[in-house]
């Protein structure tokens, strides 16, 4: 009688190869935070936005005028809520005189309410040139509170 076994090599071990060390998280330095009531604040709105017979550069220029007084508004607030922060969306219209004849919140972050209400008060404070053509601008104009 003859028996046969099979031989074979017994089939070869399954390494795995280790897993590549995870490469360290790219360091970002964080940037200061822009003063209150600074223009910025992506997700609302980035800068603002003129439709209208008025350069974008004199709308500023009309809204810096007022950054001390908006400032107030904010720091004042802060006394009562110092983690106060948030952006605030202005939307305004501006008379062909350069008046600003409307105010409106269109968005905001900050849900304070009085606060929001003397920014838009100190927008409608504001003074620019007389409309170079046409009767009225709409301006829809970013404002930054930070915390801190």
């Amino acid at each position: 009688m003859l028996l046969l076994l099979a031989c074979g090599s017994p089939a070869p071990e399954q390494v795995e190869a280790p897993a590549p060390a995870p490469s360290p998280a790219p360091v970002v330095e964080a940037e200061p935070p822009p003063p209150a009531g600074s223009i910025g604040g992506a997700p609302i709105l980035p800068d603002p936005v003129v439709l209208g017979a008025i350069s974008a550069e004199a709308v500023a220029a009309g809204v810096d005028a007022q950054m001390e007084a908006i400032n107030r508004c904010y720091e004042e607030a802060r006394t009562k809520n110092a983690a106060l922060a948030g952006k605030v969306l202005v939307r305004f219209s501006i008379a062909q005189d350069g008046s600003v004849s409307r105010t409106a919140i269109r968005s905001t972050s900050l849900w304070d309410t009085p606060t929001e209400d003397c920014v838009s008060a100190r927008v409608a404070e504001a003074r620019f040139p007389a409309l170079e053509g046409g009767r009225v601008a709409i301006v829809t104009y970013p404002f930054v509170f930070p915390a801190g």
